[in-house]
Order: structure tokens, then sequence, then C-alpha cells
């Protein structure tokens, strides 16, 4: 098969003669293929530096012709000018142009009309081009990244017609876990994935970033021998496991340089448009079940740092990982899929004292021998009325959760958490996949619901609208029990955040102190009518 290329520009006359010669043949021969580049004079001497570069050939004038030897952009043998194209051919071929001068010249004529149409298409179709959305990933050398990132790759984040950048960051350590990870993307050929890149320095990356996601960053640090001594920590002041680990005051503080920071630089950047999430680590494997990501802390500064650019209902932090697992172990319990248990919702502190709500979990599906007839798919019924042990469910139910289960993972792999990661996007930006109009938890800033102050960051119960929206569900029945244990989760989240700000938690005590009071006073003078 003879494979030919030809190039020139597009006023060249002796252009337009081999081109309509080479077409001939090419129609005649079915062997004989032909791929031709059009160039502008003023593109010339550029593309004849390439070819000198690509190929090692000198060439000046236009055109230029040469035979590819295995395929388009393979090694080429030089056959010359347009005379020698024509020489080549008569040899070859037995074939002549019979072309007049008048003739090449209104050919060229219509190469630069053709050419200069062509160049117009190509420019409305830049112009009509959707950019692709840009997604920043924090912490892109972490456990669930790889997960999280080929299922970006391949179905998107924001509907099937948005292509993805990808920006991805972490810190120097894990520099080259975020290079391989890239080039394993870029492997894929990914469908929605139109650029990748492992970037160092996040100011070239966040403007016109739509969507930010921060993953696992500044993890606990373990502490050797030596600074366990100088931690001086008191006798029985912590279980001896946790001895391993440097204070969660002094973690604290590191997370809130770097939070901050990132804060800055959102606030400095970004769009106000700019959504940012907030994964963390979870604790729910051996390895990190003593350091889970303090979420209310951290979004609480991202929140402070990038105001008042950002609105903080577009900073949240991920509940979706913690309610999977109660999922899976509710549905053991129930014999059923976790799929098919919804509306579990998780209140307070996300990494500290938290509180599992069970009051509006629905089971659907049920199949066990003991259900009798089973409803339809579409039939539901309270998990607390079909549990088969209460007292399961209120006193042993959260071990089995944060504990039991997590000392049967090892290490953190992540690939739960990038799950609950692409669902929660997924609700956050299209909803398409949530048909129940399930209930999930997300870590948000307090707008004084069910007793929780303004502006404390806590985990609440939350729906997901189709317009790419959230809100706070309002009509939760709120027993006694539960205001106090909310209560105790404020005070734990203010316990985190005092090296930030200790007035809060000053005010909260305060608050409490002077409420207790006035219920004894209350109390003594029910006592005394009596």
């Amino acid at each position: 098969m003879a494979k030919v290329v030809i190039a020139g520009t597009c006023d060249c006359p002796y252009y337009a003669r081999i081109e309509l010669l080479a077409d001939k043949l090419a129609r005649n021969l079915p062997n004989f293929v032909v791929t031709k580049i059009v160039k502008k004079p003023t593109e010339w001497k550029e593309f004849t530096q390439w070819i000198n570069k690509k190929h090692g050939w000198i060439v000046d004038k236009s055109p230029i012709v040469w035979r590819e030897l295995v395929d388009i952009g393979g090694k080429g043998t030089l056959i010359g000018g347009a005379n020698e194209f024509q020489e080549y051919v008569a040899a070859y071929y037995n074939e002549y142009s019979t072309m007049t001068t008048e003739e090449m010249q209104d050919v060229a004529e219509d190469n630069i009309a053709f050419k200069a149409a062509d160049e117009e298409d190509e420019r409305i179709a830049k112009e009509e081009k959707i950019p692709p959305t840009k997604v920043v990933v924090i912490g892109a050398g972490s456990p669930p990244a790889k997960h999280l990132l080929t299922y970006i790759a391949t179905h998107g984040i924001f509907g099937p017609d948005e292509f993805i950048a990808l920006h991805l960051y972490d810190e120097s350590d894990n520099k080259h876990i975020v290079q391989e990870t890239r080039d394993a993307l870029e492997e894929m050929i990914s469908p929605m994935l139109e650029e990748i890149k492992v970037v160092d320095d996040l100011v070239d990356s966040l403007p016109d970033a739509r969507q930010i996601i921060i993953l696992d960053v500044v993890p606990r640090m373990q502490l050797g021998i030596e600074e366990i001594n100088n931690a001086q920590i008191k006798p029985g002041s912590a279980p001896a496991d946790m001895r391993k680990f440097e204070s969660r005051d002094h973690w604290l503080r590191r997370r809130h340089t770097f939070f901050t920071a990132i804060g800055m630089l959102i606030k400095t950047y970004c769009p106000a448009s700019v959504r940012v999430l907030v994964t963390g680590n979870p604790g729910l494997d051996a390895s990190s079940s003593q350091s889970a990501s303090p979420l209310n802390f951290d979004v609480g500064v991202l929140q402070k740092a990038a105001a008042p650019r950002v609105p903080r209902k577009q900073i949240v932090g991920l509940v979706k990982p913690i309610e999977q697992r109660i999922k899976a172990v509710l549905a053991d319990n129930l014999e059923v899929y976790p799929q098919d248990i919804t509306d579990v919702l998780i209140w307070g502190n996300i990494g500290g004292k938290t509180r599992i709500d069970l009051s509006r979990a629905r089971v659907y599906r049920r199949q066990a021998l003991d259900i009798g007839v089973a409803g339809g798919s579409w039939f539901s019924l309270p998990v607390l009325q079909v549990a088969h042990n209460l007292n399961w469910i209120h006193n042993e139910m959260a071990v089995e959760v944060f504990k039991t289960r997590s000392s049967l993972i090892e290490k953190y792999i992540g690939i739960s958490h990038a799950n609950a990661i692409t669902n929660f996007l997924d609700g956050w930006w299209t909803n398409l996949s949530n048909q129940t109009n399930e209930v999930i938890s997300m870590v948000v800033a307090s707008e004084d619901w069910y007793g929780v102050p303004h502006g404390i960051v806590f985990s609440f119960p939350v729906l997901l609208h189709p317009n790419s929206s959230w809100s706070v569900v309002q009509d939760i029945d709120v027993s006694p029990e539960m205001a106090a244990e909310i209560e105790l989760c404020v005070r734990d989240v203010l316990e985190d955040w005092a090296i930030v700000d200790p007035a809060s938690l000053e005010k909260l005590s305060y608050k409490q102190k002077n409420s207790q009071e006035q219920d004894q006073q209350d109390r003594a003078a029910e006592d005394a009518e009596e």
C-alpha cells in the first residue's frame, strides 16, 4: 500500500497541481492513500521547522511530499517537491498532470477560500465548545483517591454532557502516588476526562474550580517512645493505645493552620459559586479508628477562612461513610441488604461524639423466613418496628459500628469511602438516583436548628433537592433524651473549637450553669409549695 503525504501552502499553484494528481490516483487505485496538510503562508516556516525536527529534512519551498512506511506519524521517506512527485507518479503509475498555469492558479484561489472557511468553522466550533468543568482534589494521594478518581473519570459528576478537568494536589511525600494515579487515569482513555494535571501550587488550579474535594489530609502523627515521654501525658489520663498519637489539641492546631491556608486560597482565587466537600478519614478501620478526622472542626475553619466570599452552605462535611457502616450493621441484624435501609441519621461531632438516630429509618424488601407475605419494592416499615432486639439497637449497635467492625478491617483502603463520596456528589449536583427522597446527614453550619446555637458546625439531617441544593429537615421529633445528647455533642464540638475561640465554650458552660441553677430553684419552689 502506498501511503503518501503531501503538504503545502493554500496559495501554492504547484501544491494545487500535485493535489489533483494525487486525488486522481487515490480514486482509481485502491491501495493508494493520500493525506493532505494545508497551511497558510504565514504557517509554512514553522511547519518546515517541525519537518526538520521530526524527519531531519531541510525544506524551504512549498510543496513537500513524503511516503509513510508504516502509518501516518511513522517513519517517512522523502519524495521531494512538486517536480519530484510528478516524476515519481510518472515512473510508478504512468500518470501525468495536464493542468495549465491558469488552472493551477484557479485551484490555488479555491484552496485559499476553502482554508479560510475551514478556519472559520474551527473558530466557531471552539467558541461553542463547552469547556471542561474543573474539579480540584486535595489529598489526592490518600487511599480513596484512586477509587474516587476512577469513578469521576468514567461517569463525571455534573451530568452526562459535562466533561471534567481534574487537578490533583497533595503534599510532597505523596507526590509519587499522585503521579502514578494520573498515569493510570490517562491510560484508561476515560470518556468524561478531558484534562488531568498534578499540581504543586493550588493558585493556578483554583480559578474556575467548580468542585473542591478535600480527602484525608494532615493525618494524626504517631509518637515514638521519646516523643511519648516528652509529651508529658499524665498516667491514667488516656488509654494506653491513645498515647501512641500526638495530643488532639496539637493535631487540631496543625489542622487549623492547614485549613486556614486552604480557606484563604479559596477566598482569594475561587469563584463565589465553588462548592467544597470535606471528607477526611472516617476512622472506620483498625489502623485509623483513633484518628478519625474532626470534620466539624475542619469545615468550621474553612467556612471562617473563606467567608464572606464563599457562602457557608457551599462548604460541607461528608457523613455518608458512617451512614453506610450503620446500614451494613443494621442489614445484618434485619436480614436485608444495606441498600434496603433508608433515613439513618447521625447527629453531632463527626470524628468526635455523635448520636445515631433511627427514629425515621425505614426498611424495604424484607425477605426473611418469618416475614410472611412480603410487600413490593415500594413498601417499607420503620426499622424500630421490625427490629428483633431493641436493646441491641439502643445499647450495642454503636459499639458494633465503631469498634467491632472497625477492628476487623486492618487498614484504611478507602473503597467504601470513595463510594460514599461519589453517591453524595451525585445527590448534591443532580440527585437523579434519590427516588425515595432519602434523608441523609451532613456537616453544616447551624442556623439555630434543634437547639444548636447559630454558626456552630454540626451534623444535621438534610434533604438533597433536584435543583442542586439542600435543606435541613425541620420536622424531626426530638425527645428530651435526644435533646440532652445533642447538647453533649455541641459541647464536644466547642471543646475542639476552643483552640480557635475558647469564648464559645465558656459561653455555653455559663449558659448551662445558669440553666441548672434555674432548674434547682424551680424544683425547690415546687417542693416548698407542696
